[in-house]
């Protein structure tokens, strides 16, 4: 597949038009329309369609978008890497909202010469899926799956605590029964974290019994409902702290079940021992110890 086309191609999707695409690649016009066809005829399709709301791609096209951005991103990476190393991590939305920075920032300073890093965020699926497709070199997550040819590592250990407002009846409690827990709307936030599965593992049968009444998507949401009396939830302990600091929120812990949630760092089983991805990955654990 040729990268140049690819990267028109592309060009003409993010800016909508030939002329812009060509404006942005430095090409003529006539360059970009050969590009486009010339990799339509490649791969046997129609890849871009053209109505009076501009270019975009045709239905059913889009994942082969998504992975043709991918390549031109790797391509590029691996051209700068020629000149400076470069390293990609990839963090879930709790540990990169509330965990990562301080640790990532100090491996950044002490590297800052002889190495380009970034972070990005997302969800926990989508940092798996960017892992799987080479987009980062290194995942940090709150579970994994054991995808073949991936190397996890449990870095850090994060209580996962019951939070409730400030207005709450418990907030001058401790500790909170399974069984009251039960009685209680419990309001979830981001999926695929691991956290119903840790209290299966630790409620065993009583884990039946707790009620989700509201999937908010993300921690911040879940925070902001709790603190408004609209239910009580279940997060990590370093996403509040600011929160209980200040006395928005009251952190209880579930009576008889210690809930500790490993997070994972993932990266390539056949990285070597120097890559930047495994020197990452050491500074992680050796922070943590």
């Amino acid at each position: 597949m040729n990268l140049e086309h690819v990267a028109t191609y592309l060009a003409v999707l993010r800016t909508g038009s030939f002329h812009a695409a060509a404006r942005e690649r430095g090409l003529s016009q006539a360059s970009v329309s050969q590009h486009v066809r010339a990799l339509e005829v490649q791969q046997g399709a129609a890849l871009v369609v053209r109505d009076r709301a501009g270019c975009h791609a045709v239905r059913g096209t889009e994942e082969f978008a998504r992975y043709a951005a991918l390549l031109v991103s790797l391509a590029e990476r691996a051209s700068r890497g020629l000149v400076r190393p470069s390293l990609t991590v990839g963090a879930s939305s709790n540990i990169g909202t509330y965990l990562i920075h301080p640790v990532f920032k100090s491996f950044v300073d002490q590297r800052a010469d002889d190495l380009e890093a970034r972070l990005v965020i997302g969800t926990n699926g989508d940092v798996a899926e960017q892992l799987t497709s080479g987009g980062i070199d290194v995942a940090l997550m709150e579970w994994w799956d054991d995808r073949p040819g991936f190397e996890a590592v449990g870095w850090r250990e994060e209580e996962v605590v019951v939070i409730a407002g400030p207005e709450h009846p418990w907030r001058t409690r401790r500790t909170v029964t399974p069984g009251e827990l039960a009685g209680e709307i419990i309001l979830g936030g981001e999926p695929q974290t691991g956290t119903g599965t840790l209290l299966r593992e630790r409620l065993g049968a009583a884990a039946g019994d707790l009620r989700v009444g509201m999937s908010l998507g993300n921690t911040e949401a879940v925070k902001r409902a709790v603190r408004h009396g609209l239910g009580v939830s279940l997060v990590l302990a370093g996403a509040v702290a600011d929160e209980v600091s200040a006395g928005q929120l009251h952190v209880l812990r579930i009576e008889g079940a210690k809930l500790r949630k490993t997070l994972w760092a993932v990266s390539r089983r056949d990285e070597p021992p120097t890559s930047p991805s495994h020197r990452f990955v050491d500074y992680l654990r050796s922070s943590e110890s």
